[in-house]
């Protein structure tokens, strides 16, 4: 605990992050907990415990488990297609046949979808205006999902592995089928059971300030900011998450707390209950892609109906144990538990990307185990 306690004071102490809090469980008992860094640099307003910050694709967990939930309930059909309950969405191949496409293969990103973030500059999605989740458009989740129907698949469903917008059409899917909006259907299927009383799809007063990655410090997010990846750009605003007229993105809007998003690993590590049964929570945090391969993780690596699972720690090159899972948030932030060491962690930081993925993430697993 006191290695890991000075490589994250270093993280934080160089710059690169800006402020996080790190909280690690280990068989239901909270071994580590640090709140450190600035949640407002330039305010000089201290990282604190309580501090929210912007979950990005940490959101996608939570519309994953309400999904499942509607499928135990008759409600939903992981296997019926996604234009059963939104007839306009019907995107089509490259070569004009449409395609069907399941719920199952939305949750584990096998649907032919993309993030325009993850393709070259000036892709057909940014030339289409559809939004990632991630900026602050005008338009509505309808408008945005009619738009990306518009686009040619980027494969036949089902044959390959590619992140993307299919949780966004998720979150539309949950609309129709329980008729609530997207935020009432997340508190009463996830966040009101668990009590976390800090996530939601708006921004509270303790909303931690975003930052980017910069060539000296990071440097604020703006209201119309880009963000240079591997590849790709992301269109980031800083003001979504406090315009209350923006769709709820369900794959990457999401606000909460540290402390929140630990009570939700902690629920699944232990079989779900009160959220799921036991066999949903398997198929959750288990490998959906049979044999295909996760390609942006290389080889170890399946997905789950929601997070990223480890299969072959050998081959993956990872100290955790077979089985893990977990994910990442482009705004700084990711989780992971590994249910053999009994151990759940969860890092918000709010400083894309470094809080996400890269040194500090790796470095917090090395001095773990």
């Amino acid at each position: 605990m006191q290695q890991l306690n000075d490589f994250w004071l270093r993280q934080v102490d160089s710059g690169r992050i800006v402020g996080g809090v790190l909280l690690l469980a280990e068989a239901g008992e909270l071994r580590y907990a640090s709140a450190c860094g600035w949640a407002d640099r330039e305010a000089q307003r201290p990282m604190q415990r309580d501090t929210a910050m912007r979950l990005a694709s940490l959101s996608k967990l939570l519309t994953s488990i309400a999904v499942l939930h509607l499928c135990e309930t008759g409600v939903l059909d992981l296997n019926g297609p996604v234009s059963d309950w939104l007839g306009y969405f019907r995107p089509r191949l490259t070569d004009g046949r449409e395609a069907v496409i399941t719920l199952r293969q939305l949750l584990c990103h096998t649907a032919g979808l993309g993030y325009g973030f993850e393709l070259a500059p000036g892709n057909a999605y940014q030339r289409a205006r559809v939004s990632d989740g991630l900026d602050d458009p005008s338009h509505s989740l309808q408008d945005n999902l009619q738009r990306l129907a518009q686009l040619p698949l980027l494969f036949e469903p089902g044959t390959a592995w590619r992140y993307s917008l299919g949780t966004d059409v998720l979150g539309a899917v949950i609309e129709v089928a329980c008729g609530l909006d997207l935020a009432e259907a997340i508190n009463r299927y996830v966040t009101g059971p668990l009590q976390m009383r800090s996530t939601g799809f708006t921004a509270c007063d303790s909303l931690a300030r975003a930052y980017k990655d910069a060539p000296t410090l990071p440097q604020p997010i703006s209201d119309h900011d880009r963000l240079p990846l591997d590849g790709g750009v992301a269109l980031l605003s800083a003001r979504r998450a406090f315009n209350r007229q923006a769709y709820a993105s369900a794959g990457a809007g999401l606000v909460g707390t540290a402390d929140d998003y630990l009570r939700l690993l902690e629920c699944l590590r232990l079989g779900g209950a009160p959220l799921l049964s036991p066999v949903s929570c398997a198929l959750l945090t288990a490998n959906a892609l049979g044999e295909l391969p996760m390609t942006s993780r290389g080889a170890g690596w399946g997905f789950g109906l929601g997070p990223a699972v480890l299969l072959d720690p050998v081959a993956a090159g990872q100290p955790q144990g077979a089985g893990s899972w977990g994910w990442c948030g482009l705004y700084g932030c990711h989780y992971w538990v590994d249910p053999q060491a009994q151990r759940s962690l969860v890092v918000l930081t709010n400083t894309a990307v470094a809080g996400a993925w890269g040194e500090l993430a790796d470095g917090i697993v090395q001095h773990i185990y």
